[in-house]
């Protein structure tokens, strides 16, 4: 880029102006890339390149994930259960399961929501009111540690499908290029 002070004439002045508008036009965007994390355990974790996605250092033992942002979890059976956890959420999921959980670190609000399978949802923070959910297919918990409300709801399964099927297919592109 060129700097152009105000000693340059109009017409240099108007084509650095023109050259940078013409750069930031067809500069790529800062858009998020997906990305497919597939751990030892067969687990499948779909996400944003703007999500944090961290498996216990040994995984899977502990079969444990740390996520901060958004993402959608594939789950195998297994022996012992998979724990998710973010800042205000413990999952614990058994069995076959498919979920999305977002959970950003800079938002007052988290929510799980079960796409099929079984997982039971508690705080990850100190409260009076610390009674876990057990949510199935077509349920979620939605967690707010300002007002101290865990709430679980039945969740929008075609919008849930939706939107994780796009988010595998944008994977699957990326994996073909």
């Amino acid at each position: 880029m060129t700097i152009v002070h105000k000693a340059g004439s109009r017409r240099q002045r108007v084509l650095a102006v023109t050259a940078l508008c013409a750069a930031l036009l067809t500069a790529p965007a800062c858009a998020p890339s997906p990305e497919l994390m597939r751990l030892a355990d067969g687990t499948e974790v779909y996400y944003l390149s703007n999500t944090k996605v961290s498996p216990a250092n040994s995984y899977p033992r502990p079969r444990e994930i740390r996520i901060d942002g958004e993402a959608f979890l594939r789950v195998p059976a297994a022996a012992e259960p998979l724990v998710v956890r973010s800042r205000l959420l413990v999952l614990t999921i058994t069995g076959r399961t498919a979920l999305r959980v977002t959970a950003r670190s800079h938002e007052t609000g988290e929510e799980a929501d079960v796409l099929y399978g079984r997982v039971e949802a508690k705080k990850a923070y100190p409260s009076r009111q610390s009674e876990p959910d057990t949510l199935l297919a077509g349920e979620e918990v939605m967690v707010n540690e300002t007002i101290d409300l865990q709430e679980k709801e039945t969740a929008d399964l075609a919008s849930l499908r939706s939107w994780s099927d796009s988010l595998m297919a944008a994977v699957d592109r990326k994996i073909q290029r």
